[in-house]
């Protein structure tokens, strides 16, 4: 027999749940994996509830539930102005990661070239390469990981079929500007690239910014598929509910990968939570949402001010890029794994940026930066700002 030839033969386990099992193992506090300790809206419990005790408990539709996408279609134009479908261009699925992998499947062949905005999530880069894309990585721009324009139009070429995207930023926390999503119109409008915009963080943008879509800018919106995440902006990650949005053509192509992968998912979580973004309540969480994480985001930072740490303040997302630079050379792996296994009640679990890095590109990754999760109740947030002033003593001992 032929010796068995891996498809990823260089994708191991996540860092995510490897720092999360670190943290585990010795105890210490995790502000590392994105997700909230604290629930999800009491009336959106009872409202899950409810449709649980009204018998939602077999296949949800495949595309995904009715109301769940009238809500959707309602909402994206509300927000920005573009009109869209909720029979033929809108689906839901098992989480945005899971809508994301479909449309790489469906519309990334063989050859085919992909271009990624570096730092970005991880789940682009195993994706492409299954789909046997090949891979262009951009950066963003070292300071405040906006668009290099003049690196991705070295980028584009007649060969390349998709442009992904990510608004917010996953794990700088930068967000865009209309005039800078015009850029990007100007810069593929001769070409036939699609965009595919992850925009799990949507809402959550601070310091009186607007919260931006790829869909604002009615020159991208008929090649652009964008997807976006009930888990996020609902505080119940677990859930595993998102959608995506792209045009009929598109949708059909996507829906074709996704009803054999996922077809259907959490029929009575989709239907509560039609109910609850449907009431009063469920508009006065989204109207509370960037004021809500904007305070915890001040609360590290005004935390961490006059120590050793060097950041600029996240624009958006709950994520905080912190530089350690000042007071440890080790490389983010390494000072991130020493932090986690650090005596009881000294350790903290943080995301080093390598990994946001596809492996492909070394010479991209950043030195000495962390990520830390501030989608935390204010206790973890106090005792996490503790924890983070102690590191740079470690240093001098």
């Amino acid at each position: 027999m032929a010796p068995w030839k891996s498809k990823l033969p260089d994708v191991g386990t996540t860092i995510f749940t490897e720092m999360s099992a670190l943290a585990q193992q010795h105890g210490a506090l995790n502000m590392s994996q994105g997700f909230p300790d604290f629930n999800p809206p009491a009336v959106l419990q009872e409202l899950v509830h409810q449709s649980m005790r009204d018998g939602h408990h077999q296949y949800a539709p495949m595309a995904g539930n009715l109301k769940l996408r009238e809500w959707i279609a309602a909402d994206t134009e509300q927000r920005t102005g573009h009109t869209c479908s909720p029979d033929s261009e809108i689906t839901v699925g098992a989480g945005a990661s899971s809508l994301i992998f479909a449309a790489i499947q469906a519309i990334v062949h063989p050859g085919d070239e992909v271009v990624v905005l570096a730092p970005c999530y991880d789940l682009y880069q195993p994706a492409v390469q299954l789909a046997g894309g090949k891979l262009r990585i951009v950066p963003l721009k070292s300071g405040n990981f906006h668009f290099d324009f003049d690196a991705l139009a070295d980028a584009i070429t007649t060969e390349t079929r998709l442009v992904i995207t990510n608004i917010p930023n996953n794990p700088t926390g930068a967000t865009w500007t209309l005039e800078e999503l015009d850029q990007l119109a100007d810069l593929i409008r001769e070409t036939d690239a699609l965009i595919l915009s992850d925009e799990v963080y949507g809402p959550m943008v601070y310091d009186g910014q607007s919260a931006l879509s790829i869909l604002h800018s009615p020159a991208l919106r008929e090649r652009s598929l964008v997807a976006a995440s009930f888990g996020k902006i609902l505080h119940a990650t677990g859930w595993k509910i998102g959608y995506i949005i792209a045009p009929k053509n598109w949708t059909d192509e996507i829906r074709k990968v996704h009803q054999y992968d996922v077809f259907s998912t959490g029929a009575p979580f989709q239907e509560g939570i039609a109910r609850f973004l449907s009431s009063a309540s469920g508009q006065a969480h989204l109207s509370e949402l960037a004021p809500f994480y904007q305070e915890k985001r001040d609360r590290l930072l005004k935390g961490l001010a006059g120590s050793q740490w060097r950041f600029e303040p996240a624009e958006a997302g709950y994520f905080q890029v912190l530089d350690y630079s000042p007071f440890d050379e080790r490389d983010d792996r390494a000072v991130t794994q020493s932090w986690c296994k650090q005596p009881k009640g000294l350790g903290i679990a943080l995301i080093p940026l390598s990994p946001f890095y596809p492996a492909q590109d070394s010479s991209l990754k950043p030195p000495q930066k962390v990520r830390v999760c501030f989608a935390k109740n204010t206790a973890t947030l106090d005792e996490g700002i503790q924890r983070l002033l102690h590191l740079p003593s470690l240093q001098k001992k």
